[in-house]
């Protein structure tokens, strides 16, 4: 049988600064902001007791409540472009201290299906050892055989003993998809990371996996969005 666990709760960093992208958390996608569509994912799974949006900007918090989330009010030393996101999940579960299970959802996860943030909380509850579960998604190309520039644009390959190697014959290698992180409460607490904890994975397809962090992340984006919403 399973362990008997305290309160799941999700977490979404919405800070109001982005250089990249400005007021990305607040852009558009249909009727409403990025945000928005993120926080009804994490409804839409049914796994969580609460849901908390961090944050540092007015218009976040005001949407975040509207849409049914907590907000957190999130001090300026957790809101520059630095500050990892381990103190900032912290800092807001500090408020929550009967959650054992934390999920980290990014804001701009519009895509994701709510079932992986469900079985995702599964395959948490189901094995005690673990101390993560992530989305991943596998690099379209192998990286084996990236390639570097020179200032001049001449190509030179990274790992020149690759050259042979054909792409079928080299191992299927996966990258964090940008969309969610479950996690133990003391795990996050610890600082534990997860790419080097015990951390299973669930694999992301492309469609749900857009990790929106340039003007050409939200081109695709909102082309994806207009597709699955028949918009």
């Amino acid at each position: 049988m399973n362990k008997k666990v305290g309160s799941s709760i999700a977490v979404i960093p919405a800070r109001g600064g982005s250089r990249r992208i400005p007021g990305k958390n607040m852009i558009e996608f249909g009727s409403k902001p990025a945000l928005a569509h993120s926080i009804g994912v994490v409804l839409e799974s049914g796994v969580f007791d609460s849901v908390l949006v961090s944050t540092d900007d007015p218009l976040i918090a005001e949407c975040a409540r509207s849409e049914g989330a907590r907000v957190i009010d999130r001090p300026a030393a957790l809101s520059d472009d630095y500050t990892p996101i381990q103190p900032v999940i912290v800092h807001a579960v500090d408020t929550e201290p009967q959650a054992e299970i934390i999920c980290l959802v990014l804001s701009t996860a519009i895509l994701l299906a709510p079932e992986r943030l469900r079985r995702a909380h599964e395959m948490l509850l189901s094995d005690h050892s673990l101390d993560f579960v992530i989305g991943v998604r596998r690099f379209e190309s192998p990286p084996q055989r990236g390639l570097l520039l020179d200032e001049d644009g001449l190509v030179s390959m990274q790992s020149p003993e690759m050259f042979d190697k054909r792409s079928q014959d080299l191992p299927i290698l996966f990258h964090d998809a940008g969309q969610f992180a479950f996690g133990r409460r003391e795990a996050w607490v610890s600082g534990k990371p997860s790419f080097t904890s015990r951390t299973r994975a669930i694999e992301l397809p492309r469609w749900e996996a857009v990790d929106i962090d340039d003007p050409e992340d939200l081109v695709f984006a909102k082309l994806l969005f207009k597709l699955q919403n028949r918009q």
